[in-house]
This record gives structure tokens, C-alpha cells and sequence, in this order.
């Protein structure tokens, strides 16, 4: 499959009198068509960053993207013009945002928001866009999708919500959707729903899905491929599988051994201590040594560059500088 997004050392930095703080710092992001990637981390991490300067909708004035590229199937998305890049988003990229409540107009009904974006990107007279919008809420598992359109958001649940947005998300058949924490705050009957319809879009439409998620679940049930994001930049990348059976930066260790075990009796959870450092207070080092179990001396003084290892995995620690595994 080729590769329909690369992103090559992507900085944002958030830029003041005082001081500069980088939100995003040297991010690489690989994902072919048909692929579902997953960027992992804790909250502070950066993911949320990454996916709005991947879209050009970095909080101004202050934030700014201040170096590298993202090249989607052929072009720079950051050597667009403003109006080049509105035909761009949620035509050829979705984004689904993390909130469906704030994400979705008040005052406008859910046929009013399907509809204009259908009659703005694909030029579609009013009956065809209302036609259209009710195959999309279908599509997303609603049986009274006539009905719905004449609805406000705020009749609907969060899981309703949700699915609202990824069928806006889907209306112009996008190559690249965009998921920020798509399953946050629902049960796990609807979070079940989503997932499904996910891996149904991947394999129907061959559409890329950069999955952003906290949740290492979800990681396991849709993705292809990992990247873990600590502190602004990336510690980790791996297949998924791999990933979860061995995985190699103690950041990511920390995160599997935290998730709860099915079988066996367990007395305590293992938890990572402290937190992520504030973008304005980074540690000299390694930024993740401060929480870091298997923390030495040169971990202290300077940060790690991602180094490869096998099958083309990478990690950003010094246990592996010669390519011996950590102990």
C-alpha cells in the first residue's frame, strides 16, 4: 500500500514574550491508505496538538507550526493557502473533534450541519444533500434517520453525538479521517458500535484512520500500527502486536503494566509515578527520566534520538544505543 500521509519533524510551538513553549517537538507520522494508526499517551502528551497542526487548526495568535512537513498524497499541507486548505478539510480529511457536544452547532439542526457540508464540498442541490444525509445516519447504525434530521443535539446522547460526527465526518467519503478519543465517556455497548464501524470504513472504503487514545483497549481492538507520545515527542513506534507483546521504552512498559489483568489476583495496580512534565518545564535529559524506573546517568544530562531496532521499530532510550534489549 503507499503511503497517503508523512509527517517529517512537525514543531508547534506556542510563542510569548517570556518564553516558547513546544507543544510538538520533531514528530514523525507514517500512515498508508486503508491503515488505522494509533497515537498513544497521557493527556499533556501532545496528541492533540499533532492532529490539529496535521489540519492547520493550531490556536492563534501564540501557537504556531514552526518547521518540518506534512505531505498529503503528494503535497505539503503546510505550503497551502488558507482557502486551498478549506477545500481540504473534511473533504479529503475528516477530523472527528473529542467532544461532540462542543463540536456540534446548538442551533442548527443535525440535518442542517450534514447537509452544508455536503452542499459546500460536493455541490449538491438541498434534496440530494438531505438524501445523502439520511444514507450517512444509516450508515451509523440510526433506524429512525428521517426522523433525526429535524433534531438538535442536544435531544441526542453522547453516544448518539458521537455518531452524528462521524457520519458529518463521512459525508464526502474523506481519505484520511482523524479520531480524537472517538470512544471517551461512552458505555461499552456504543464503544463497541464505533470500533466496529471504524474497521468497517478501513476495509470498505480503504479509509486512513489516525486513532488518538489514551485507551490501550481500543489500541489493541483497531490498530495497525503505534506511536507512543510522551512530552511532546515521540518515544515509540511499533506494529501493534509487537507492541503489546514486548514492548521496548519503560514510558510504554509503564502504560501496558497499568492496564488492569482479566485473570489472576492482583492487590494493587501498578501506576507510573509522577507526571508529564508542563511543555515549559522540560527535564535537561531524557523527559522521561524523572518517572523512569531504569533511569542512569547519561539519561539525565541529554535526550535520546529515536533509535531503530528490528522489523522496523524505533525507540527513544539509551538502553538500546547498542541495540541490547533493556533488562
Amino acid at each position: 500500500m503507499s503511503v497517503l500521509l508523512d509527517v517529517k519533524n512537525l514543531q508547534t510551538h506556542f510563542i510569548s514574550k517570556k518564553q516558547t513553549v513546544k507543544a510538538v517537538d520533531g514528530i514523525d507520522i507514517s500512515i498508508k491508505k486503508g491503515e488505522t494508526v494509533a497515537l498513544v499517551g497521557e493527556s499533556g502528551s501532545g496528541k492533540s496538538m499533532t492532529s490539529l497542526s496535521i489540519m492547520q487548526l493550531v490556536p492563534s495568535p501564540g501557537g504556531e507550526i514552526v518547521g518540518g512537513e506534512v505531505n498529503f498524497n503528494g503535497r505539503d499541507l503546510l505550503k497551502l493557502k488558507e482557502k486551498e486548505m478549506r477545500k481540504v478539510r473534511g473533504n479529503e480529511i475528516s477530523m472527528i473533534f473529542q467532544e461532540p457536544m462542543t463540536s456540534l452547532n446548538p442551533v442548527l439542526t443535525i440535518g442542517e450541519q450534514i447537509t452544508e457540508v455536503l452542499r459546500y464540498h460536493k455541490k449538491m442541490s438541498k434534496e440530494q444533500a438531505r438524501r445523502r444525509a439520511v444514507e450517512l445516519l444509516k450508515l451509523v447504525g440510526f433506524s429512525r434517520a428521517e426522523e433525526m434530521l429535524k433534531d438538535y443535539p442536544h435531544r441526542l446522547s453522547g453516544g448518539m453525538r458521537q455518531r452524528v460526527m462521524i457520519a458529518m465526518a463521512m459525508s464526502c467519503d474523506p481519505k484520511l479521517l482523524i479520531a480524537d478519543e472517538p470512544t471517551t465517556a461512552l458505555d461499552v455497548t456504543i464503544q463497541a458500535q464505533i470500533l466496529e464501524f471504524m474497521k468497517n470504513l478501513t476495509h470498505q472504503f480503504e479509509t486512513a484512520i489516525l486513532l488518538i487514545t489514551h485507551d490501550l483497549g481500543v489500541v489493541s481492538e483497531v490498530a495497525d500500527h503505534v506511536v507512543v507520545m510522551y512530552a511532546g515527542q515521540v518515544v515509540e513506534t511499533s506494529d501493534v502486536e509487537r507492541l503489546f507483546d514486548e514492548p521496548k521504552h519503560p514510558y510504554t512498559q509503564g502504560l501496558l503494566n497499568s492496564i488492569p489483568a482479566i485473570e489472576g489476583e492482583i492487590e494493587r495496580l501498578q501506576s507510573i509515578k509522577g507526571n508529564v512534565p508542563l511543555p515549559d518545564e522540560m527535564p535537561a535529559g531524557c523527559r522521561f527520566a524523572p518517572r523512569c524506573p531504569k533511569v542512569f546517568d547519561k539519561c539525565l544530562t541529554s535526550n535520546p534520538e529515536l533509535i531503530p531496532q528490528e522489523q522496523g521499530r524505533k525507540v527513544r532510550c539509551y538502553l538500546y544505543e547498542e541495540g541490547e534489549d533493556a533488562v
